[in-house]
């Protein structure tokens, strides 16, 4: 089967699913809830990768196939302590067209991943809202063959006063995995592991003819 129809009906066939659950009740508690929240998450990314306003370039837009996934793994999610920092330091964090940006490290966590417990640095942008978005920029060893070679991203979700959720299950691509143009924060050095992050976006799909 080409492989842009196969695409095209697993996108169906996710939103097919994700309405028929919706129809049925919506969420319920327990492991497949969660399954559920972030298929309907990868689904709806997908979707807007294919509208007008899209930030794949005209010029790739036939060639795009899809975005690709590993399987949601709970082993993935982590609540964990988010240790502030006694102050506020401004980065200046690499981006990959060869600039910077600053970024305020506002903290770290220490992630228990299944190599071995790890510290990752915490930031958010010099000028947003301090009680808003936190992220992680990470790089790891699947970049070599399997996820986007600039590393990608973990947003944070708060789950108490001083603790986190950090979830791979949802970690995606920067907007230059899809469009070259855009300038991206690439991880410090703090954040490049040795061991695999085997869990949320991998590599887009295109055909070979214009890939990257």
């Amino acid at each position: 089967m080409n492989p842009l129809r196969t695409t095209a009906l697993r996108v169906l066939a996710l939103s097919l699913w994700m309405g028929l659950l919706a129809a049925c009740g919506g969420q319920t508690d327990g492991p497949s809830s969660y399954t559920q929240s972030v298929m309907q998450d990868r689904v709806q990314r997908d979707m807007r990768m294919r509208e007008k306003e899209s930030v794949v370039p005209v010029r790739r837009r036939d060639a795009f196939q899809g975005l690709d996934h590993y399987p949601v793994d709970r082993t993935y999610r982590y609540v964990v302590p988010l240790e502030r920092s006694a102050s506020l330091d401004t980065v200046m964090m690499a981006e990959s067209t060869g600039g910077v940006r600053p970024q305020v490290q506002i903290g770290t966590v220490t992630v228990p991943l299944p190599g071995g417990p790890t510290d990752l640095l915490v930031f958010r942008g010099e000028g947003d809202d301090p009680r808003g978005r936190r992220w992680i920029p990470f790089a790891d060893s699947t970049n070599q063959f399997a996820t986007y070679r600039g590393g990608r991203y973990v947003d944070l979700k708060p789950a108490g006063p001083d603790s986190v959720v950090v979830d791979f299950n949802r970690a995606y691509n920067p907007t230059c995995a899809y469009n070259p143009d855009f300038a991206c924060p690439l991880p410090p050095p703090e954040n490049r592991l040795r061991q695999p992050v085997s869990a949320g976006e991998r590599r887009p799909i295109f055909r070979p003819s214009t890939a990257q």
